[in-house]
């Protein structure tokens, strides 16, 4: 089946988030499933900067926008086993950000444009379309609604497939984007949904109403954005979609986060020999200046420092922590200042207990998770969650909120893999962490615990089969 996908963002070109990481890993593994895949994701002017190697211009045009018109210029990376398209449009992306500009919506509106300006240069010239166009989160989602509207006649019948990572940003603008756009009210879809959103234009409804299908990225979370506490006002239209929504666990690439084989951390090991792991334990402890105990339990974050992550709750709950636990915690991440500047404070107080690194370092997050016994993620909500799935193929437990794909990913119990809570209060998450504490050291079950989660299959191989089975049911209508 030929398949487009298209993001904002992909890795090895430009991440801010786990998008990126699904863009990146999962078009290869459908390509492996048999799937002919090709990417088409904005060129910002750092992939220029760091001369990016790029055949083209492929293909040049102009794009109308409003009362104008900009340049795009197609041009394909040179290096990458999944044919991938860049699309260069200088007035949107030769900035020095990738998202946040006040003219966001114009941005975006020219690339959905110019992919599918795109699509038709590829059917033209080298005699391919899509069979299914797979868009992910707000930035793509008007590629589906021009595709089912003003397009619907230049293409025939292409299957639409709409995938959502966070529900919470939903390129929500003024309703004069509908002329900038050019495009009608569409059904009203920005109406009628609850206080606050009506008389807007929204992407995100957009892409959620025209889609043939709608995915997320676990079970749990398609479930939760049906209801008011998790829905940020779509609820209602998801409700209206609910027989056309499905959740799908993200996967990881299993070869770039292999304890056996990285080349990161301190010592290799394997779920058949753990030995290595004690090594790396006590390189993090000395690389964060830690005291190096091989007794001590050493609990790991890595991570956005935002409240949506559960970092007020993990600041609340430090005090007991420090006072009733001998536990020390590695904690790398950046975000909010006043969550960065609380922890660096209690890292100041508390020297040898608490180390904090601000800021993201791609080394260091691997040496976390080799090097931690247990790992935490008390997040307030949660699409999906690489962390945990990391943690647990470096035989880090988890401890985490169950919600979205924590609840999905993270079990407790007899045949469990970690330690989950439900209500988000301090007294519930100091629990869960007595709990795991407490396993910690019994050390027959602990090994168990850590073993049954390092032998857990959460390859993008898996996913890849429930994208196939998704994408067939998008064609039947």
């Amino acid at each position: 089946m030929n398949v487009l996908f298209v993001a904002a963002e992909a890795t090895p070109y430009v991440k801010t988030g786990g998008l990126a990481d699904v863009a990146g890993a999962l078009p290869a593994a459908l390509r492996d499933a048999g799937h002919d895949v090709r990417v088409m994701m904005p060129r910002y002017r750092e992939l220029r900067e760091r001369r990016v190697p790029v055949d083209g211009p492929i293909a040049a045009t102009f794009l109308p926008i409003g009362e104008r018109a900009e340049e795009l210029r197609l041009l394909r990376a040179r290096e990458d086993a999944v044919p991938t398209y860049l699309l260069d449009i200088p007035a949107a992306f030769e900035r020095g950000v990738i998202y946040g500009e006040s003219d966001d919506h114009r941005r975006f509106i020219l690339f959905a444009r110019g992919v599918l300006a795109s699509m038709q240069h590829l059917r033209e010239v080298e005699g391919w379309q899509p069979d299914i166009v797979h868009c992910h989160d707000w930035h793509a989602a008007l590629v589906i609604n021009y595709l089912k509207t003003y397009y619907a006649y230049t293409f025939g019948h292409i299957a639409t497939v709409f995938t959502i990572h966070n529900l919470a940003y939903q390129g929500q603008v003024h309703p004069d984007v509908l002329a900038v756009a050019g495009l009608s009210e569409g059904g009203l879809v920005e109406n009628g949904m609850g206080a606050g959103i009506a008389h807007s234009f929204n992407f995100m409804a957009r892409g959620i109403l025209y889609a043939d299908v709608v995915t997320t990225v676990s079970p749990t979370y398609a479930r939760e954005i049906m209801t008011p506490e998790y829905g940020e006002r779509l609820d209602g239209l998801l409700r209206r979609r609910q027989d056309r929504v499905a959740g799908i666990l993200n996967g990881i690439d299993t070869q770039r986060f292999d304890p056996a084989t990285d080349a990161h951390i301190a010592a290799p090991y394997h779920v058949d020999d753990m030995s290595g792991k004690a090594a790396c334990k006590a390189a993090l402890q000395t690389r964060m200046g830690l005291p190096v105990e091989a007794s001590r339990p050493l609990l790991g974050v890595v991570s956005r420092l935002v409240e949506q992550k559960g970092f007020d709750l993990l600041h609340v709950v430090m005090p007991w922590l420090l006072q009733e636990t001998d536990a020390q915690l590695v904690l790398l991440g950046s975000g909010q200042p006043y969550l960065q500047e609380a922890f660096q404070r209690l890292a100041h107080h508390h020297p040898t207990r608490v180390a904090v690194h601000v800021g993201f370092d791609a080394a260091l997050a691997q040496q976390v998770y080799a090097g931690s016994d247990a790992f935490l993620m008390p997040s307030r909500f949660e699409p999906c969650g690489l962390g945990q799935l990391i943690a647990l193929r470096y035989g880090s437990v988890p401890v985490v909120r169950a919600t979205g794909g924590l609840a999905d990913t993270v079990r407790e119990g007899w045949e469990g893999n970690g330690f989950r809570f439900h209500p988000y209060d301090a007294g519930h998450f100091i629990d869960a962490i007595r709990r795991a504490l407490t396993s910690y050291r019994e050390a027959e079950g602990w090994r168990i615990l850590r073993e049954r989660g390092m032998k857990e299959d959460h390859s993008w191989a898996t996913a890849a089969k429930h994208y196939g089975g998704v994408y067939h049911w998008a064609r039947s209508g």
